[in-house]
């Protein structure tokens, strides 16, 4: 499992439930990361893209909420079978226990770009990145070099349990890092 993330130079993750800062290169490196994957994310996250780009194709989308049901029954969410609203926090689990169930039903019909070795990446927010970072393997940190007046911040200690394994990218607006688990 790998987390994927953005944060200002202070740890900022966002202002007023949304990410301030807009930035191509940071936004390739998401949808060319966790293309043909599985994204877990939170009800806030979900809710704070942008409506176009919810759920992200070519990805299944996993939503963690305390009331599944409310979006499960919302019919502009019904029209998405590659979108799954659930309160099993332990979804993660399930889907690497049924890996090969999970590519048989949605790459067959609903999800046909699923990658057969799919990976699952947890994309936010703070509780979700909090509760499951731990678990990865690996996680990739943009850190914008601005500072963005965020009142949302994350400020996870990665030496503690991760080794920077390599700087995917680096220039004057942001840097990307891959950092390893330690074993």
């Amino acid at each position: 499992m790998e987390a994927i993330l953005a944060t200002d130079i202070s740890g900022g993750i966002s202002r007023e439930g949304k990410i301030p800062w807009k930035s191509k290169k940071d936004m390739a490196f998401f949808l060319q990361k966790t293309k043909n994957n599985v994204v877990i994310m939170g009800k806030n996250t979900f809710l704070s893209l942008p409506e176009n780009c919810r759920p992200f194709k070519n990805r299944l989308n996993i939503v963690l909420t305390r009331n599944p049901y409310y979006y499960i029954n919302n019919p502009e969410y019904m029209q998405h079978p590659n979108l799954i609203f659930t309160d099993d926090e332990n979804i993660h689990n399930y889907i690497q226990q049924n890996r090969e169930k999970i590519y048989e039903i949605y790459s067959d019909s609903i999800l046909p770009s699923l990658s057969s070795n799919f990976k699952i990446f947890f994309i936010g927010g703070k509780q979700i990145y909090e509760k499951y970072i731990p678990l990865c393997e690996t996680v990739w940190h943009t850190t914008i070099k601005a500072d963005w007046s965020c009142d949302l911040f994350l400020n996870y200690d990665y030496e503690k349990q991760f080794k920077e394994a390599l700087a995917v990218d680096e220039d004057d607006e942001l840097k990307i890092v891959e950092w390893k688990k330690n074993f």
